[in-house]
């Protein structure tokens, strides 16, 4: 079983082999886990073996160290892809590589050929080609783990890195229309040259750059909580986009509420819009103005990244009479009904 080749010592690893896919087991039984492991168990089981018997470093018989690495690999490539694991778990290898019933009494094949390089599935995950290369800077980041597998001592790990302190930044459509500097205070704890932990006051200033999205993110390293034993926290400031009575956004378009007469709405009229950059802009409206109906101004919207503006759309709220004399009604129908 893959348990005993895990168990071989050094001098007896010629003799260690992968245990052969069988219909039970199969690529679980190559890397010697539950057919309802979770992908980070295979993932870890993967890690493990592929160190172990990479060619570079099995000792023993080359041919069968390639023998097992290229089924280790193969093993992952399959397992870790969810398409290929459902097929392989409903029809077997067979099914994989042959192909599965079309319910009509044939065949769907080809699914499944592995024809990737073993060493480039092991450079893929490790982000190296080597199991010695870059041992403290590569290989997923845990370099006391990494480093025990492959020579059997342990380091002491690094200090944790916490979670980052998140803040909220509210900001206006004009700030972000223009862009701005924002200055955000703040407590943390610091941690004094006794160990001890103390209350202290923090500034930090946020560029708001014009057209940015909200809950655009900025992270200050190392600016949140510092404790003991572990790196100190950084802290993301995440922008918030306070509400406007008059306007409002999406994306890189702007909308604006104006407010105009049932009258305006009737008979056309021209809007006045103040923009964020202090120009007024005059819109004509020249048609009736029935509910849903905007009107779009060009490039008068938020800033991009790429240049330019996005869009303006007005939208209207149209003010009625509270109160119409007869008269006024009569007029109103003898209007409306000739038209």
């Amino acid at each position: 079983t893959l348990n005993s080749v895990a168990r071989c010592q050094t001098g007896q690893q010629a003799a260690c082999k992968l245990p052969p896919m069988s219909v039970k087991t199969g690529y679980y039984g190559v890397l010697g886990v539950s057919r309802t492991a979770s992908t980070d168990e295979i993932k870890r089981a993967f890690r493990k073996l592929a160190l172990k018997h990479h060619p570079e470093r099995a000792a023993g018989d080359p041919v069968q160290a390639e023998t097992n690495f290229h089924a280790v690999c193969e093993a992952y490539e399959v397992l870790s892809h969810p398409a290929r694991r459902a097929i392989f778990d409903q029809y077997g290898e067979r099914g994989l590589k042959d192909g599965v019933p079309d319910g009509q009494g044939g065949i769907k094949g080809g699914i499944y050929r592995y024809s990737m390089n073993s060493q480039e599935v092991f450079a893929n995950f490790f982000g190296t080609s080597s199991p010695f290369a870059d041992l403290f800077g590569t290989m997923g980041g845990d370099v006391p783990e990494f480093y025990g597998e492959l020579t059997g001592m342990t380091l002491p790990k690094k200090p944790a890195k916490p979670p980052p302190m998140e803040l909220s930044l509210p900001v206006t459509l004009a700030e972000v229309y223009n862009g701005a500097t924002k200055k955000v205070t703040y407590t943390r704890r610091v941690l004094g040259a006794d160990s001890t932990t103390a209350e202290a006051e923090e500034t930090i200033h946020v560029s708001v750059v014009a057209g940015a999205a909200d809950g655009t993110a900025s992270r200050f390293p190392g600016k949140g909580h510092q404790d003991v034993d572990t790196e100190p926290a950084d802290v993301q400031v995440v922008m918030k986009t306070a509400p406007d009575s008059k306007w409002s956004r999406e994306g890189d378009t702007l909308y604006y509420t104006a407010d105009i007469t049932l009258c305006e709405a009737l008979t056309n009229t021209i809007v006045q819009v103040p923009t964020f950059d202090g120009r007024v802009l005059s819109v004509p409206v020249n048609q009736i103005v029935s509910p849903g109906v905007t009107k779009t101004v060009t490039g008068e919207g938020m800033p991009k990244a790429s240049g330019g503006k996005g869009d303006l759309m007005v939208r209207f709220n149209v003010a009625f009479p509270e109160t119409l004399t007869p008269a006024q009604k009569a007029s109103i129908k003898k209007i409306l009904l000739s038209s």
